[in-house]
């Protein structure tokens, strides 16, 4: 399917559950720091689903990761590639509207090549310049 540039970059939502907050917080990163999703949402959820002819009441983790359309289906395929379970449930949601500054900001987020680095990495780096400089084991 081709896709107008508006469309492409149209933000959705990727929907999927995960065993605990650990495979959340796995999946978000991953994605994230792939440039898939410009961002990871989860919390805890009980779930009530058939398994293996055994009724299942359990509590998991709800991810809902936001990306632009042009990278859904990829996304998609990612999450289910890295997920632990057999049969994951990944959904695509529409959104109706995305304020334009957010849009804006995302898509930025997603085309842009350069690497993420850490809060830590970002702190010392604030530092260094507050030192004018200065960073440990570099002389002046």
């Amino acid at each position: 399917m081709i896709l107008n540039k508006e469309t492409q970059d149209k933000m959705v939502f990727i929907y999927t559950t995960c065993r605990d907050k650990g495979e959340a917080k796995h999946l978000g990163y991953a994605a994230v720091e792939e440039k898939l999703a410009i961002c990871a949402d989860f919390w805890p959820i009980e779930s009530i689903y058939p398994w293996q002819n055994v009724i299942q009441d359990v509590v998991q983790y709800m991810v809902i990761f936001t990306t632009k359309k042009s990278l859904s289906e990829k996304l998609s395929s990612f999450i289910a590639g890295l997920h632990s379970y057999t049969v994951p449930m990944v959904a695509e949601c529409d959104t109706v509207f995305t304020n334009r500054a957010y849009a804006a900001w995302g898509n930025k987020v997603l085309e842009n090549q350069e690497n993420y680095i850490s809060e830590q990495e970002a702190r010392m780096i604030e530092i260094s310049d507050q030192e004018d400089g200065y960073h440990p084991g570099r002389l002046k």
